[in-house]
């Protein structure tokens, strides 16, 4: 036994309408958005999830969704991709507050000194105290010898 289908019920005035065709049209928006203005578009012409996922080439689980989601937020919200959740601040807005009030109140190029404008030549010259020049050094890279015309600059 087949069950029967669901249709959603879309509610589109003509405004929203012309809003969707303007932007299933368009070359200028995010493709996103053009593939789920003619997913609503092709569903409010015919109401099978099935017919429209074979028009658009896409599975029927992705019409579904969106019209689902048309149905929640409403037309023209839906096109707009959800806000994600992100990462957790690492330092708090009163942290954050201080740290701008002492770089205000502190005179210009004071904050700049504890960097002396020198990097290290190598960080194994710091990790292993009292090496030689030998050990020092940076080491070289490998080159392949079938490469090395190219690398040269010479022509084949």
């Amino acid at each position: 036994m087949v069950a029967a289908r669901g249709i959603i019920a879309l509610s589109v005035d003509a405004d929203q309408r012309r809003a969707l065709v303007e932007i299933s049209r368009s070359r200028t928006e995010p493709a996103n958005r053009v593939e789920r203005a003619r997913i609503i578009l092709g569903y409010l012409e015919e109401p099978s999830a099935y017919a429209v996922a074979r028009a658009m080439g896409v599975s029927q689980q992705t019409v579904t969704r969106c019209l689902e989601r048309t149905a929640e937020l409403g037309v023209l919200t839906a096109l707009n991709d959800r806000a994600r959740t992100g990462r957790d601040a690492t330092i708090t807005v009163e942290a954050s507050d201080e740290r701008r009030q002492l770089i205000a109140a502190a005179p210009p190029g004071e904050h700049d000194e504890s960097f002396s404008g020198e990097f290290p030549r190598d960080r194994r010259a710091n990790v292993v105290a009292g090496a030689d020049d030998r050990d020092a050094r940076v080491p070289r890279f490998h080159v392949n010898p079938r490469r090395s015309r190219r690398i040269r600059g010479r022509s084949w």
